[in-house]
């Protein structure tokens, strides 16, 4: 099941993300690691709609280039763009000051 998430941006305008379910598996790899505590959360909080504060989406946009780097290091086939993607959305949240809303799909 995806979890789509958005903040605000201006009045109207929002910025969605989704993390697909091909992208759930790669995080997983690094569930319960001493590392990873923000994408931990994230993953364990999947279903709960949950809302995700700006310092908590850098610590996220931090943790997912961390990542990426260890899969790389590793010479893992991961799914970089959606990685990429990921760390787009939560570095803009994060530099906005924005509340991240999640929604299960």
């Amino acid at each position: 099941m995806a979890l789509d998430m958005y903040y605000k941006n201006g009045i109207i305008r929002k910025m969605c993300c989704q993390i697909p379910d091909e992208l759930l598996t790669t995080l997983y790899q690094v569930h319960n690691n001493a590392n990873f505590p923000q994408l931990t959360w994230l993953i364990d909080n999947l279903y709960e709609n949950t809302q995700i504060q700006p310092d908590v989406a850098k610590s996220l946009a931090d943790e997912v280039v961390a990542f990426e780097r260890l899969i790389l290091s590793l010479h893992l086939p991961f799914p970089m763009v959606l990685l990429q993607k990921l760390h787009t959305f939560f570095t803009g949240a994060a530099t906005s000051r924005q509340l991240i809303y999640t929604s299960n799909t």
